[in-house]
């Protein structure tokens, strides 16, 4: 691919920012404006709608030739990519939504653009935290702070499973016959870890383990708009990326493993 993905990450950067805006507007009514999108604990308010609105009406007008996969269906249909091209974004408008409801500040919006299904460009921007975390296919990552302040972001460099600082997250639909609640992972890694922290955005967990905060991130039952953004700046932060077998099929298929790399392949053993 020889392609200049600078203008692709800095329309993504200007439409996250100005959703992000829009977020914060909305953040004093978000529980009054919730609703269920049929699991009584999978919500979205009229805020998601409106920053979906703000991202998928810019990339539609700066890139008409591009796909767009949305996930609220705001002016796509939702879930589901609004033409077949090369070039496809992949956007979550409001990651973190419970968070956003219930007032916590670890919410994001995440757009990603794709080439052939490979996630090239991420852009994560976290409106009341005030930083951006930005990244491209050899253009490395970084995180940029609302006082204009800017750093380049790199994985830690932890080797040992007793000192890492870990993530995970819940599956919104959890108790179905036949679905895997995370428990038994956690309860598996948990003994062997420093700690393990629950921040509610996959998005923004894989931010920090890109930043180094975190030494590793899994996840089960995650849409392509839950982590294509934060996948490639853990890319470019020089970490690793696949799903639970080690394979590539993380962007579909719903598992997700991001590490600093060190740790990976142990992690992978642990989790089963």
């Amino acid at each position: 691919m020889n392609h200049d993905l600078r203008p692709f990450r800095d329309v993504a950067t200007r439409l996250a920012l100005a959703a992000g805006e829009g977020l914060l507007q909305h953040r004093a009514s978000a529980g009054r404006t919730v609703q269920s999108k049929g699991q009584r604990r999978e919500l979205v308010t009229a805020a998601d709608r409106a920053a979906e609105h703000v991202v998928v009406g810019g990339l539609l007008a700066a890139f008409p030739d591009h796909g767009v996969l949305a996930e609220e269906g705001v002016l796509t249909t939702q879930g589901i990519a609004s033409k077949q091209a090369d070039w496809t974004w992949i956007v979550d408008p409001l990651d973190g939504t419970t968070n956003f409801v219930h007032g916590l500040p670890f919410f994001a919006v995440a757009i990603a653009l794709a080439w052939k299904n490979k996630p090239v460009v991420g852009v994560v921007h976290a409106p009341v935290l005030g930083e951006t975390f930005v990244a491209a296919q050899g253009l490395g990552a970084v995180r940029r702070r609302a006082d204009g302040s800017e750093e380049a972001v790199k994985v830690s460099a932890t080797g040992e499973l007793a000192d890492a600082l870990l993530a995970t997250g819940f599956a919104y639909v959890r108790d179905e016959p036949g679905r895997e609640d995370n428990a038994a992972k956690l309860a598996r890694v948990l003994p062997l870890c420093r700690d393990i922290r629950r921040l509610g955005s996959a998005e923004l967990d894989l931010c920090y383990t890109a930043a180094g905060i975190y030494d590793g991130y899994w996840e089960l039952y995650l849409a392509p708009y839950d982590v294509a953004a934060g996948a490639v700046i853990v890319q470019e932060a020089g970490g690793r990326i696949t799903d639970l077998r080690g394979g590539d099929d993380w962007l579909f298929g719903g598992k997700v493993l991001a590490t600093n790399g060190t740790l990976h392949d142990e992690l992978l053993r642990r989790l089963g």
